[in-house]
Parts: C-alpha cells; sequence; structure tokens
C-alpha cells in the first residue's frame, strides 16, 4: 500500500508541477540531484485494528523540495502542495490527506502529510466439499 500511496503522491505533485522542470525521487541518491526535486519518503506507519477482518492504515509521508534558489521558492511551494495534496488518487479512490504542516530546515523544504486508509483484511475463500455419499439403512424397530 506504500507504494500505491508514493505513486498517487507523485501523480498529484505532478499536476502542478511539469516533469520537465521537476524530478521526483523515491529513493535516496547523494549524488546527481538535480534541483529543483521532490522526494517523497513515507517516514512512519500505522495499522489500528477495527472490528472483523477491518483495520485502519496510518501513513505519515515527508514531501522534501529542495529549491533551486531559497527559503522564498520554498515557502511558495509549501503554498502549492496544500492544495495539491489534499486529494490523492488510489486504485480509482480519492484519499484525503491530513495533519499537513511544513518547515523550512537547512533550506529544504519538509511537506509533512498523513493519509489514513480503511481497509479490509483478504480472508481466504471458503472451500466446500464439491459431492458426499452417505451410506446408511433404515432399521425397523422391533418391540
Amino acid at each position: 500500500m506504500v507504494n500505491k500511496l508514493i505513486t498517487g503522491i507523485g501523480q498529484a505533485i505532478r499536476r502542478e508541477f511539469p516533469e520537465t522542470t521537476y524530478k521526483i525521487y523515491t529513493e535516496k541518491t547523494e549524488q546527481d540531484l538535480k534541483r529543483p526535486c521532490f522526494f517523497i519518503l513515507c517516514v512512519n506507519q500505522r495499522r489500528e485494528a477495527k472490528l472483523n477482518e477491518r483495520f485502519r492504515l496510518n501513513s505519515s509521508f515527508d514531501i522534501q523540495y529542495f529549491p533551486y534558489v531559497g527559503n522564498v521558492e520554498g515557502g511558495e511551494t509549501a503554498g502549492k502542495l496544500w492544495l495539491v495534496l489534499e486529494w490523492v488518487t488510489i486504485d480509482d479512490a480519492l484519499i484525503r490527506g491530513s495533519s499537513m504542516n511544513y518547515k523550512i530546515e537547512d533550506g529544504i523544504l519538509h511537506f509533512f502529510v498523513d493519509y489514513n486508509v480503511s481497509m479490509d483484511r483478504k480472508k481466504e475463500p471458503n472451500v466446500f466439499m464439491e459431492e458426499v455419499k452417505v451410506n446408511g439403512e433404515i432399521s425397523k424397530k422391533t418391540e
């Protein structure tokens, strides 16, 4: 599920920030980081049990933005991310982002957002017998 969320976040960012200008990374890279770019990182996942086979998957993300210039560009980008990341699409369903906040640290924008998804644990289908033979006799009651 985390990969689907990362894909959905990337697609949402792509709607506002064109591929020709902004690169999106999902794996840590130390070299060849082409600015301006985004780095999508899942920092925490929690699973809460609900009734029956249901559970809630709470995923926290840090979307890092490495600006070309500096803090002003990071602040402007954060303003756009508020709108862009409010809703992401996963498997044709809209998932709403919550607990959105950001900070700029060492010239890098850290935009935090949580996506909470209710899910059902996949149950194995019941396997039934195809046919059954019963052998038996009726006994007469004697008195």
